[in-house]
């Protein structure tokens, strides 16, 4: 699709429109999978898909828009769990935007997702340096290096993460994590 005679503005609206579409249509799939409606959630997915091919096709237009149509393109893709796509356009974010910290906290998610521990962990120390005070950095994290066997570096960044949020379960997941791995090395 050919875009013409669009100014910055113009894609920085379009964008946030497509970036608040796709939340509703997450918010939709979550509630069709809770009702066991698999036939629904294939046909909100490939709307999201949509979304997420558009908002790419954005990034291929030189601009200050290039950021905002990554991160969109990011967020349909993770949504729809194309871990490998999400992961380049997070990518693209942070190459051209080093400081955004929301899409470091994306990326490190997706490299969870795709086993790519060391660079998960890589991502989620730059999540704390930029959000110090964010649980869910540290508890990133901590995460990745309980995968990566890195066990007292993982329970400082747990510890972390439990003081700024004491009741995000996920902490407390990675923490079961973390006493099995120390039971085995026991």
């Amino acid at each position: 699709m050919t875009y013409i005679r669009l100014t910055d503005f113009d894609y920085d609206e379009k964008l946030r429109e497509m970036g608040n579409y796709l939340w509703d249509l997450e918010q939709q799939a979550d509630v069709a999978s809770a009702e066991g409606r698999p036939a629904l959630v294939d046909e909100i997915e490939k709307k999201i898909l949509r979304q997420a091919e558009r908002a790419r096709s954005f990034f291929e237009i030189a601009g200050p828009h290039q950021v905002l149509a990554a991160f969109v393109a990011g967020l349909g893709y993770r949504m729809i769990r194309r871990w490998s796509d999400a992961t380049n356009q997070f990518l693209s974010v942070v190459e051209l935007a080093p400081m955004n910290g929301e899409a470091w906290l994306e990326l490190t998610w997706c490299l969870a997702e795709l086993g790519r521990w060391d660079d998960c962990g890589w991502a989620a120390r730059k999540a704390t340096e930029i959000y110090p005070t964010t649980a869910a950095s540290w508890g990133n994290l901590a995460m990745a290096l309980t995968r990566l066997g890195r066990t007292s570096e993982a329970k400082d960044a747990l510890q972390r993460a439990i003081q700024l949020d004491p009741n995000d379960p996920r902490n407390r997941a990675i923490e079961e994590a973390l006493h099995r791995n120390t039971e085995h090395e026991g």
